[in-house]
């Protein structure tokens, strides 16, 4: 029996330039554990979501359909427009936002994380003490006031989606869902990159 979710959105954040990995390919493409980032976040949403969105800069090239890709909004840039451009590409009865540069979070504790957000507008997942909103379940509820907090020059995602009142779930709770706090590594640099692909190859997150 198939646990995919009907009606609800996949937005993949997945405009980084990657300069910070050292490389001079947009970061989606970057190999992590012998697959993309690309690649793995991309199964990732679609174990949960259809369709799943792909945003990017126009600029950026990545090997994804057309109709699974949105550019980001004009004369905005950053991971907050881009979520802006995905979540009103579509309508949906539920959201999932994932940024790009999480390949050890699956589909199991993103599924469990969804379980958590009740009637709130979204749940956050907050590893560290510090909220993630690049990983979050929203409401439909949710986009109106986002999209409004852009149009009056709010650039920090996670001071628009805190204003949601958002369900947070900290370190606590992560580690009690598949994958544990490990899960919820971000990778930005070289060596987060490379423990990334050793933790996928060798370590117990597939």
């Amino acid at each position: 029996m198939s646990t995919r979710p009907t009606r609800t959105l996949g937005v993949l954040l997945a405009g980084g330039q990657g300069s910070r990995l050292g490389g001079e390919r947009p970061k989606a493409l970057a190999d992590c554990g012998g697959r993309t980032l690309l690649a793995r976040a991309l199964a990732t949403l679609e174990a949960l979501t259809d369709p799943v969105i792909v945003v990017a800069p126009a600029h950026v090239t990545l090997p994804v359909p057309g109709a699974q890709r949105v550019t980001d909004m004009p004369g905005a840039q950053g991971p907050f427009a881009g979520m802006i451009a995905g979540l009103g590409s579509r309508r949906f009865e539920e959201a999932l936002v994932l940024a790009v540069d999480l390949p050890l979070v699956t589909a199991a504790t993103l599924a469990a994380l969804r379980a958590l957000r009740g009637d709130a507008l979204a749940v956050v997942p907050a590893p560290g003490g510090i909220p993630q909103p690049l990983a979050a379940w929203f409401a439909p509820r949710a986009f109106l006031p986002l999209a409004e907090s852009l149009r009056a020059g709010e650039r920090s995602v996670t001071r628009a989606v805190l204003a949601l009142d958002p369900v947070v779930v900290g370190p606590e709770q992560l580690a009690g869902l598949p994958g544990g706090l490990e899960a919820w590594l971000n990778v930005n640099t070289p060596d987060e990159l490379a423990e990334a692909g050793r933790l996928l190859v060798h370590g117990s997150i597939a």
